[in-house]
């Protein structure tokens, strides 16, 4: 008899496996947003392996986005943290893991970050809440857009009335219309949702009793990715969106106000205020960013050379030119030091049919050398009253309807392509 071949995900629930097409269904089926629950994720084993082995809190790992420590502490270099962390790895990154996943989504080809920038192990503590936010939605470095989040928990007995249940939005931003699903983060349940424009996801906060504040909210928060995602579903890339969690319900005309909600509204304010602070550092150093790299692209703009050819050399970059496309202004001007004595120049470009017809007038120190009509491809000759052997100043004014181009997309002062300049010698 020959032996039974090992499953390569004995790691995982045989019958999350065997169910994949059902969860599928449900994923896809639900409202605001894809989404479905697993219970029993991982074999029973592993996950209470994971749970004995899972780190201890760390504040050097629990800093928050304003830079100071917080109480989430997030490791994502899970492979260090322990023998059972390591395998956990070398599932998640394994093919069979992805294509598991990919049944369960819908969502083909699957990709794990190795550094798993943001995932990993997560603890929150006693006060810890995350707000309603949605998540960044694309890997700059590695080109790939973020499509999932599936995560495990590892609460034994957790209750509704701590807090820390995952939450599910409809529309945060609109509290009145806000419809919210929430789930009580127990142990070893699997909450797998896409990742888009409006999965706004979050938990409130976390409220242990006094006796029970040592114990923490634990989870592994696994990120997964394409090279591509459907054309409707790309946005311009960005960060994580957060919105501030309205007044409690309770807030309401008529009410007193005791001094629990006062020390609640302050603590309301800091957070949105230190938001508020977050928001426009984040613009100033944007903004600072832009303007550096603007300083950058017109410096490199000012040294773009023209296509000059012959026993001639430009004396500093050329005045007119766009650099990359080979388009010219109206108005070009190039200092030109002859190696050989210049006595003629050939201007040779294209204006395309669709373009109204221009004149250009081609100068020397000033004086006129050339004039001509333009449209498709065209050489104009300019002659030198003499040989020159010193450097001179060659100018090319084109007079053309204004704003042609604009029709075609391009607000650019555009004159004609430029193919060449030939500085003749004889």
């Amino acid at each position: 008899m020959s032996t039974p071949a090992i499953s390569p995900l004995t790691e995982v629930s045989a019958a999350v496996v065997e169910n994949a097409g059902r969860y599928r269904e449900s994923f896809v089926s639900a409202t605001p947003f894809k989404h479905v629950v697993i219970e029993d994720f991982f074999e029973p084993s592993f996950a209470e392996e994971l749970l004995a082995e899972f780190p201890r809190f760390d504040p050097a790992l629990a800093r928050a986005e304003g830079g100071n420590t917080g109480g989430k502490a997030v490791n994502t270099n899970i492979s260090r943290i322990s023998p059972a962390y390591r395998k956990l790895y070398s599932v998640i990154s394994g093919k069979p893991f992805l294509e598991l996943v990919s049944r369960l989504s819908g969502i083909p080809d699957l990709i794990l970050d190795p550094k798993m920038f943001g995932g990993g192990t997560h603890e929150n503590l006693h006060g810890q809440e995350l707000d309603p936010h949605v998540d960044f939605n694309y890997d700059e470095a590695r080109r790939l857009h973020r499509r999932l989040n599936l995560i495990v928990y590892l609460n034994k007995g957790w209750r509704d009335e701590w807090g820390g249940a995952l939450e599910i939005h409809s529309n945060p931003r609109r509290p009145a219309e806000n419809r919210i699903a929430s789930y009580t983060p127990l142990f070893n349940r699997c909450v797998m949702f896409e990742t888009n424009e409006y999965s706004w996801h979050g938990f409130p906060r976390i409220d242990l009793p006094e006796e029970l504040r040592h114990l923490s909210r634990k989870s592994i928060s696994i990120y997964l990715y394409t090279e591509n995602r459907p054309a409707e579903e790309i946005a311009p890339v960005h960060g994580t969106f957060y919105v501030q969690r309205p007044l409690p319900a309770h807030f309401a005309p008529g009410y007193t106000l005791t001094e629990a909600d006062v020390e609640e509204l302050r603590r309301l304010l800091i957070r949105r205020d230190r938001w508020i602070e977050l928001y426009q550092k984040m613009e100033l150093d944007k903004n600072a960013e832009i303007a550096e790299t603007g300083a950058y692209v017109q410096k490199l703009l000012a040294q773009v050379r023209a296509p000059l050819t012959g026993y001639a050399l430009e004396e500093r970059p050329a005045e007119g030119l766009y650099g990359g496309d080979r388009w010219v202004a109206s108005r070009v001007r190039l200092w030109i030091q002859p190696i050989t004595p210049v006595t003629q120049f050939l201007v040779r470009g294209f204006r395309p049919e669709w373009a109204p017809e221009a004149q250009v007038k081609i100068s020397i120190n000033g004086a006129a050398a050339a004039r001509s009509s333009i449209r498709g491809e065209f050489e104009i000759s300019a002659r030198l009253p003499r040989a020159i052997p010193e450097p001179f100043q060659l100018e090319i004014l084109t007079e053309s309807e204004p704003g042609w181009a604009a029709a075609r997309g391009d607000d650019r002062d555009l004159a004609f392509l430029l193919s060449e300049i030939r500085a003749l010698h004889s």
